[in-house]
């Protein structure tokens, strides 16, 4: 271990993608805790606030480009987030439950279009559109699905936690570990954030901290599926994960299961189709010859 730890490439890929935004991620949350012991509502907030940090803090350490506008597909990454979130977060406040929806489509359908760019301008009008409404489609149906109701949300992000956990190590078997370094980013961010909601009696994990959670995960797996080269069984069997995860989550809620711990069971319900996706990925790595 004292020898992996001498390696500076392994050393880097630590601190940059895990150590460094759990500390970003973890500073804030105490400090919203303390800071809003007589509001507590605004916690969710900060637990959304933190995960965004804390995510920002490894981009910049991993990929290092904030230029404005986004030079390459991964550029985009910290924009979607801050603007999708507060779009999210905004409309989260409104009456109507509709605005929710709307938002969130809205949110999802830009980002995809936004993502797809490079390769929806290289095919015919009928195949661009057809490639980005499935993209759209599917963000914005896992989004409901997640996120259906002001309900607390702390079975969405154990669901998106190991959706994380799935791509950060999904990616390094297709080649891309800049996007496994993301991945385990947003696994870690989202670990700190359910760790305090879990340990703070009383609190909640609402639709921001979800949104941000979403928004960054299905990036992510944009980028998977169409920059590093993802196969198709792959890309379902993860959205499978998120989906079984999605719907113990609504059962939970259904019953009125709200104990401490039970909102861990859609974790535990989404690791199978996660561990099949790996499966096939190592499956694929081996059949190239185990190279990149």
């Amino acid at each position: 271990m004292w020898n992996l730890w001498q390696s500076g490439f392994v050393r880097s890929l630590i601190l940059d993608s895990a150590l460094l935004p759990a500390v970003v991620a973890m500073l804030i949350v105490v400090a919203a805790y303390y800071k809003t012991r007589k509001y507590p509502g605004w916690r969710s907030t900060f637990w959304a606030a933190a995960m965004l940090a804390g995510f920002l803090v490894g981009y910049a350490l991993t990929y290092r480009d904030f230029s404005f506008p986004p030079r390459t597909v991964l550029s985009w990454l910290p924009w979607l987030a801050l603007v999708g979130g507060t779009i999210a977060a905004i409309a989260d406040h409104c009456r109507h439950q509709w605005w929710r929806y709307g938002a969130r489509g809205l949110v999802a359908g830009a980002s995809a279009f936004i993502l797809l760019w490079p390769i929806l301008r290289q095919e015919t009008m009928l195949a661009a559109f057809v490639a980005w409404l499935t993209v759209a489609v599917l963000w914005s149906v896992l989004w409901f699905a997640l996120t259906p109701d002001h309900r607390d949300q702390k079975p969405a992000g154990i669901t998106l936690l190991v959706g994380a956990v799935g791509l950060a190590l999904v990616a390094p078997l297709l080649g891309s570990i800049l996007l496994a370094q993301f991945g385990a980013t947003l696994a870690v961010v989202l670990t700190v954030a359910l760790v305090f909601s879990l340990l703070v009696r009383g609190s909640r994990w609402d639709s921001p901290s979800a949104d941000v959670g979403i928004l960054i995960l299905g990036a992510l797996m944009v980028d998977l599926r169409f920059y590093a080269g993802a196969s198709m069984v792959v890309m379902v069997w993860l959205l499978v994960s998120l989906a079984a995860g999605a719907g113990v989550a609504r059962i939970l809620q259904h019953r009125g299961h709200s104990g401490r711990w039970t909102v861990l069971a859609p974790g535990l319900i989404g690791f199978p189709p996660v561990a099949v996706a790996g499966w096939v990925a190592l499956q694929t790595y081996l059949a190239s010859g185990g190279g990149y």
